[in-house]
């Protein structure tokens, strides 16, 4: 009887055992097909999501207000047409995030697929997939820059994490790390090798890679870009990191060359922000990726000219109040000093008793 206990006791964790694999492989097809979906460009254009750092708090208060300023946020970066959203920073604000994206599935603009890359420091993948993560960036070595192809099949620790992700139910997004140098030399066939050395270790395609190219020097914003083939674009999205300061038209410039190296789409990274360092206010955060995301994609204009004072530090009244003045001042409306009635008496209008 005791035997029989034990079998029963066995094969009942075995059938649960088997339902976990099974749930967790179907979240983990349903955050593949929805990061794909997100990053991919069957019609070319370049994707475009942006990085916001999230601050982290325990003091009560601050978390309640905390909760209402990343729901304004999360409904501005779905409204602006950002292809996905790539979170970092503690757990509270990515759940929040997170929810709010979920709880607008059904309506219009849907829920973006939200991606987390805090790199080396990054949450359990157990806590990713409970928040609702569906990609989380891994990246090779630690993030130092890669010297040879062949090195990425012995990077064992990065292979362990990518299957870990995947059994959570959990996408990883390989982050290869280039020096300008590399990237200068760099041929197609080149980044065909590289990706399918990413494939071959991990034991699948990756839903995306992510370039980030360190320049040659801290001064200098442009990287040099390595030219993606089109079928490997088409096949798996080739994302580039965008670091430049925005102003001047740069990550309008910037975009343009990722596109034209054939690379699928650009994550703006946090550095984008002008003095986000100083101020991580999230709704300055919220204000500038709106505009800028929504400029960037505009069909009517391909020069985006931010500019953080002038933006980010407007009074909409005071303007509104300025206009109104210049308006009267000029005439348009008549003398403000004559005295005019559009009631008329001799017609037996009243007045009343105002």
């Amino acid at each position: 009887m005791a035997s029989l206990k034990v079998l029963l006791v066995a094969l009942w964790i075995g059938l649960e055992a088997n339902q976990a694999l099974a749930l967790s492989s179907e979240v983990a097809a349903l955050a593949r097909s929805r990061c794909f979906e997100a990053l991919a460009s069957p019609s070319g254009k370049l994707t475009i999501s942006p990085e916001i750092v999230m601050p982290e708090s325990s003091d009560p208060t601050a978390l309640l207000l905390q909760a209402n300023a990343v729901s304004t946020l999360s409904e501005r970066i779905r409204k602006s047409k950002a292809n996905s959203a790539w979170i970092s920073g503690g757990a509270s604000g990515l759940s929040l995030f997170c929810t709010e994206q979920e709880n607008s599935r059904g309506n219009f603009p849907g829920p973006l697929p939200v991606i987390y890359c805090s790199g080396n420091e990054a949450l359990e993948p157990e806590v990713l997939a409970g928040a609702g993560v569906s990609g989380v960036v891994i990246p090779l070595f630690d993030g130092a820059e890669l010297e040879s192809v062949d090195q990425i099949s012995s990077d064992n620790d990065w292979v362990s994490k990518c299957a870990t992700a995947v059994n959570c139910g959990v996408q990883p997004i390989p982050e290869v790390v280039l020096g300008d140098a590399m990237a200068k030399d760099m041929k197609e066939e080149d980044v065909g090798k590289l990706v399918e050395a990413l494939a071959t270790a991990a034991g699948a395609d990756p839903v995306a890679v992510l370039l980030t190219i360190n320049p040659a020097d801290d001064e200098q914003e442009q990287v040099s870009i390595p030219k993606v083939p089109r079928a490997l674009g088409k096949r798996i999205p080739i994302l580039g990191s965008i670091r430049a300061t925005a102003g001047e038209n740069r990550l309008g410039i910037e975009s343009q060359r990722f596109k034209g190296a054939g690379l699928t789409g650009v994550v703006l990274r946090s550095d984008c922000v002008p003095g986000f360092r100083l101020n991580p206010d999230l709704d300055v955060v919220g204000q500038f990726w709106s505009a800028c995301i929504g400029d960037l994609k505009s069909t009517r204009s391909k020069n985006f000219q931010f500019n953080s004072r002038n933006n980010m530090e407007k009074s909409y009244g005071a303007e509104w109040a300025n206009y109104q003045k210049n308006v009267i001042e000029s005439g348009a409306l008549g003398d403000p000093d004559d005295a005019y009635s559009v009631v008329d008496s001799a017609a037996g209008d009243y007045k009343g008793f105002a």
